[in-house]
């Protein structure tokens, strides 16, 4: 499925694993961002299988490339970035499982800011700001709603 620009396919979801995880492929393009967010209600870890990611997690920025993993607890407020030439390939694990049915939902309409930030909040997710590097593109959320960084 086409997620945000990014492709994504779901290995396993909660209906394969008794709700405990969800299993995503995901290839980002170069020059892919995540907006600023915070995973309420599950923690999200990748597996880079190739190419490099930026992370970027509270006030720290590190980059990982292929064979590494990196572990984001829920409540930290955090993006990411494909600042290479080539895709980025990860794997990516969210427990318990749900995400997918986030990822689902977004792919069904279209892309626009405030639908994303609706559909995020429906699923447990909170849009802080806008991607790493970039000018707000994006309606923020309400300043009572934002993670102070």
């Amino acid at each position: 499925m086409q997620f945000l620009g990014t492709t994504m396919t779901v290995k396993a979801g909660g209906s394969e694993t008794g709700g405990a995880l969800t299993l995503i492929e995901q290839e980002c393009p170069p020059g892919f961002a995540t907006p600023w967010h915070v995973h309420q209600h599950d923690d999200e870890a990748f597996y880079v299988l190739s190419g490099t990611i930026r992370v970027y997690c509270g006030e720290r920025t590190w980059q990982a490339g292929a064979g590494a993993f990196v572990l984001l607890l829920r409540d930290l407020p955090h993006a990411f970035v494909n600042a290479q030439d080539s895709p980025l390939r990860l794997l990516q694990l969210t427990w318990p499982a749900g995400f997918e049915h986030f990822a689902t939902d977004v792919a069904a309409g279209d892309t626009d800011p405030g639908r994303l930030i609706e559909v995020a909040a429906r699923h447990g997710y909170r849009i802080t700001g806008p991607p790493p590097g970039t000018r707000p593109e994006m309606p923020q959320p309400p300043s009572s709603e934002r993670t102070v960084l």
